[in-house]
């Protein structure tokens, strides 16, 4: 029933259950009937303490006539079992406070009957191997992120080659008239400026002269480039005016002042200087005779053959690049994780791939065994009458697994003529090429008490056109649900996974003892 506070206006507070269990969710809603143009405030936070609020609804109002209904509900919980009382809860209705009655709750325990739901003391730790699967990933994540970085490195460095080529494959003269147009925004502020403009300036003129006249100008001194383009003048081979080569020579000296005695000639020499070496391009290029066929052809074939190099020289470094990162990440795996498991990730290894794969568990037979292996067995035709066959893999693979599931007629216990069964597995697998066959049987109980008996050993087994291979073989026989299940498995003598696989096929063997 709603607990009324007799004042105006008026306040109620109500609770949908008087009991509850721990762990068990109640409503608790507060409604207050006040004038329609009053302002409400209902409790914020946490005032419902030892309760905790869990969820709240948004305010409801109704209007009822002149009045207005104002309603919110609160979802309060409790995890400790005991008699409580809701604390009272304070509303504002226009700014003046007004309690709630406070409610009392009873909080009850979950009864557990130990007679149908017994306890169990904790299990202690069970240590696991480390599960290794999938760390090649991270690796290769990481060798993928090298190799894009290199490549990107790679490609970048081509690109800005490329440009720079390109630039270079501009004939002589119109680099030369390029580079001097660029020295036109040149800012001539200190010495500094001036020094690296005639630097600038004087070496696209003489790499002009390099290249274009065959002037050995770049390791020349300024007397000893006037000299030699003297003497080329004289000879004919370069027919260029005495004033073309006294304007070069005025530049070049006042060239080698700025640059060794930190001279400083002014904006308008310089731009008139620049002007100068612009008008020696020019006339050189005019005096050079023109180029024969065979001299055409000649450069041609050598730019060809440069061009080839530098291409054989990037894939090159491409390929050495990429094997060293790949050299790099296999010896950090291997001596992580190991030469011979890193060696079997990288070329397959079919345990290994059986081991760390999904592993599925499925019933098979008439009289069933339930067993989990890397992959379904095959249901293969069998000769004999109640006798089911299913098979994973075959004799020459390095893992196989066969299960004979023979249903009994009859009642009463089942019976296994072991000297029979051994015989007759030394002939099914002479039948099929073994040689060399040893054996023996012990007594066997699986993990989940279930007893059998267990006949084991090795044979050779040579493959057509290679050498012979020990396996070793294990033939598990149980006498369950009016049955026999027999589980033939064999592997390679020398294979490091196998042992693990079976263990984990062997430990996963159930029985349906409810089947007759």
């Amino acid at each position: 029933m709603p607990a009324l506070v007799l004042a105006q206006p008026r306040i109620a507070a109500s609770l949908d259950t008087i009991a509850m269990t721990i762990g068990e969710d109640i409503q608790y809603q507060i409604e207050v009937q006040t004038d329609s143009t009053a302002q409400v405030i209902f409790p914020q936070g946490q005032t419902f303490l030892p309760f905790e609020i869990i969820d709240t609804t948004k305010v409801n109002i109704q209007q009822l006539a002149d009045k207005a209904l104002w309603k919110r509900t609160y979802t309060l919980i409790q995890f400790d079992s005991g008699s409580y009382h809701i604390p009272r809860q304070r509303i504002f209705v226009d700014g003046n406070p007004i309690l709630t009655d406070s409610l009392k709750i009873e909080v009850f325990t979950v009864e557990v009957d130990t007679l149908k739901q017994p306890l169990y003391p904790i299990k202690p730790i069970i240590e696991i191997d480390k599960n290794n699967a999938g760390w090649w990933r991270s690796y290769l994540w990481g060798l993928l992120g090298l190799i894009t970085f290199i490549t990107l490195y790679v490609v970048y460095g081509r690109a800005k080659k490329r440009i720079e080529e390109r630039r270079k494959r501009l004939p002589p003269f119109d680099r030369a008239i390029q580079e001097l147009q660029a020295l036109e925004s040149s800012e001539l502020n200190d010495q500094e400026a001036y020094k690296h403009y005639y630097s600038s300036l004087t070496a696209i003129v003489r790499s002009y002269l390099e290249e274009e006249a065959n002037v050995n100008a770049l390791e020349s001194t300024t007397t000893e480039l006037i000299q030699k383009l003297e003497l080329l003048r004289t000879a004919g081979s370069l027919v260029l005016q005495p004033q073309t080569i006294s304007n070069l020579k005025k530049v070049l000296e006042t060239a080698d002042l700025v640059k060794f005695a930190k001279a400083a000639p002014g904006v308008g020499l310089a731009y008139a200087d620049r002007s100068a070496i612009e008008s020696v391009v020019v006339q050189t290029k005019e005096a050079i005779p023109e180029p024969t066929e065979e001299e055409r052809l000649q450069d041609e074939a050598y730019r060809q053959e440069l061009q080839k190099q530098r291409r054989r020289k990037q894939f090159k470094l491409a390929g050495l690049s990429a094997l060293g990162a790949l050299v790099l990440a296999f010896g950090i795996s291997s001596y992580v994780y190991g030469f011979n498991q890193v060696k079997d990730r990288l070329l397959g290894n079919p345990t290994l791939q059986f081991l760390e794969s999904e592993w599925i568990t499925s019933t098979y037979g008439a009289t069933p065994i339930r067993m989990t292996t890397p992959e379904v067995l095959t249901r293969i035709p069998s000769d004999k009458p109640n006798t089911q066959t299913f098979r994973l893999g075959v004799l020459e693979d390095p893992f196989s697994l066969t299960l004979r599931v023979e249903q009994v007629l009859g009642e009463g216990e089942v019976e296994v003529d072991l000297a029979a069964r051994a015989e007759g597995i030394i002939q099914d697998l002479e039948s099929r090429g073994a040689t060399n066959i040893f054996q023996k049987q012990d007594e066997y109980e699986s993990p989940t008490g279930v007893k059998g008996v267990v006949i084991s050993g090795s044979f050779d087994w040579t493959p057509a056109e290679s050498d012979a291979v020990r396996k070793e073989y294990t033939v598990y026989f149980f006498a369950e649900s009016s049955g026999l299940q027999q589980i033939e498995i064999v592997s390679n003598r020398n294979d490091r996974y196998a042992e693990d696989i079976i263990d984990r096929v062997v430990n996963s063997f159930t029985f349906n003892t409810d089947v007759q």
